[in-house]
């Protein structure tokens, strides 16, 4: 298992995961990501709440990705809920 500590107030960067599967959890469900030893990421949405219609395609996917990348809490690894607006 590889620990990735970050400094207060830094982003997660996502591009720089070393190879291995990573889980995230949040009040939606969890997602699943895979790193390949070339850095590709493939995101499995199957148990989030938001991907779950499916009428979704994939423009749709990767909104739900950009907003889990931006809600994901840089020190805990948990999912922060949705922002009520």
């Amino acid at each position: 298992m590889v620990y990735i500590q970050k400094k207060e107030n830094e982003e997660f960067d996502f591009e720089k995961l070393p190879e291995g599967v990573y889980y995230f959890s949040g009040q939606e469900g969890f997602v699943k990501v895979e790193v390949d030893k070339k850095g590709y990421q493939s995101w499995y949405l199957e148990n989030w709440f938001a991907s779950l219609d499916p009428d979704n395609n994939e423009k749709q996917r990767n909104k739900i990705i950009e907003d889990i990348k931006r809600r994901i809490n840089k020190n805990t690894g948990v999912i922060n809920p949705p922002k009520n607006n």
